[in-house]
């Protein structure tokens, strides 16, 4: 990554969460409500957080996975009742054992899930829902519908800063990997912002040191948008950048970072040297989730780490099935070798959860397209150190709305079901926090209700 990209990157992602306008939509308040987070209101246990040691890699699929990729059962229903408006070819939609659509990753879902490694949840859902982008984007990034205009990352790093959890010595608390959407970062709404080092900082897939000031082939060092040769003829030519960089911010996170380069340098060159027990795919998702894995397995300092750069397009009005195959594959073939990862290094306290705007219509329209739906699926792998293993969770019917029009899973009215913030308790409830419902708008952890839970106790 270039250093001038680099600085780019990071100060989008902070001037975004500055500068940007409210999207949260609410429930009971006005969409462009911003209410301060109640984090007077926050209990929180030290010695879970402690004996959990968890730590998080977040993936919002943007767009909207349609369900069919966890939960391809009703396929066979829509074929033989003929009510899809166009019809479903079999070629391409073999369901495993469980389920899962085994072309677009379902065998690897399948050995995940043999090894206690998933836990799938086929009934996040809500009634009433709007299925508009914008607005599920911003309240399931934010984790609640209530108007708290703070992304779930920040408000975890706020929890946890206020408890004394994370001390300013830690290297990369918090990282986005190929930067990330500011509304899981967004810091608004609280009595006083984000203290630097517990504000994200963006690393490439590719594990570039953006830290490291070297020469480049061509004699230049590009700093924001300056480049100069003249520089580079001083003894103090690094302290100059780093000076003339920090003239040219605003942001005390990027100052700070600045000023501990040499600590981050040397952290990201002995990530990137070191051996790995597994391969990963030389796709993006792999190259990101190799990067996201290299920094949690290494660096206890990482709490957390957003990724979303590269998981959009999942809105696939058109074509569909061809689309979600090849990257619902891809996706679940990078996770695998990340499961693997922790697996062979005995890293149990690794979780890396799946989610996103909704599910989708499982009727093909004119385009072969999956319009939008409210039910979806939500993936949770790892953490075995605090998740039991559930297995397989929820029971879903197809209701058929209007044949070749309107076809969507839904849950039975025996089944287990919760709403898409109680993603975000469930994050909040592993690092600590006893009462997460008060940051999600009254939304239980996943799993209360259920003869297991989902957290061990």
């Amino acid at each position: 990554m270039k250093r001038r990209d680099f600085i780019k990157s990071t100060l989008g992602i902070a001037a975004a969460a500055a500068l940007s306008p409210s999207w949260l939509g609410a429930d009971v308040v006005p969409v462009d409500a911003n209410v301060p987070l109640p984090l007077d209101d926050v209990e929180f246990d030290p010695e879970v957080f402690s004996r959990n040691d968890a730590q998080t890699i977040v993936v919002f699929l943007s767009g909207g996975m349609s369900d069919v990729v966890g939960n391809i059962q009703h396929i066979d229903e829509i074929m033989t009742k003929d009510i899809s408006e166009k019809r479903y070819g079999s070629a391409q939609l073999t369901p495993t054992v469980n389920g899962f659509w085994k072309e677009a990753g379902g065998d690897r879902l399948e050995e995940m899930l043999a090894d206690g490694s998933l836990n799938l949840f086929r009934t996040c859902y809500q009634t009433n829902p709007q299925l508009a982008h914008g607005i599920n984007q911003s309240r399931y990034m934010h984790g609640n519908g209530v108007g708290y205009n703070s992304g779930i990352v920040s408000t975890l790093m706020h929890v946890l800063n206020r408890n004394g959890m994370i001390n300013e010595s830690a290297v990369l608390s918090n990282v986005a990997i190929d930067g990330s959407d500011y509304r899981l970062l967004e810091d608004s709404g609280t009595s006083s912002m984000l203290p630097s080092f517990l504000r994200p900082a963006s690393i490439n897939r590719d594990l570039s040191n953006p830290y490291n000031y070297a020469k480049t082939v061509d004699g230049k060092i590009n700093v924001g948008d300056t480049s100069s040769t003249d520089l580079l003829n001083s003894a103090d030519y690094s302290d100059r950048i780093t000076a003339l960089s920090q003239r040219h911010n605003l942001f005390d996170a990027l100052s700070d970072i600045f000023n501990r380069r040499k600590e981050l340098s040397d952290f990201l060159d002995d990530v990137v040297n070191g051996d790995l027990p597994v391969e990963y795919p030389s796709t993006i998702d792999g190259k990101k989730m190799e990067a996201a894995m290299r920094i949690v397995t290494k660096n206890p300092d990482t709490k957390i780490v957003s990724m979303i750069g590269g998981h959009s397009g999942w809105d696939d009005h058109s074509d569909a099935i061809s689309k979600h195959k090849d990257r619902a594959k891809e996706l679940f073939e990078a996770i695998y070798a990340a499961v693997q990862h922790m697996n062979a290094l005995g890293k149990d306290n690794i979780n890396i959860v799946l989610f996103g705007d909704f599910g989708r219509n499982m009727n093909l329209n004119s385009a072969y397209g999956w319009d939008h739906g409210n039910n979806q699926v939500v993936y949770w792998f790892g953490g075995k150190k605090y998740f039991n293993s559930l297995g397989v969770v929820g029971e879903t019917e197809l209701e058929i709305r209007i044949p070749k029009a309107r076809l969507y899973s839904k849950p039975t009215s025996a089944s287990y079901t919760f709403v898409p913030y109680s993603v975000a308790s469930t994050i909040y409830a592993i690092y600590g926090v006893t009462n997460p419902e008060v940051l999600t708008g009254r939304s239980p952890v996943i799993g209360k209700g259920l003869p297991t839970p989902f957290i061990k106790g």
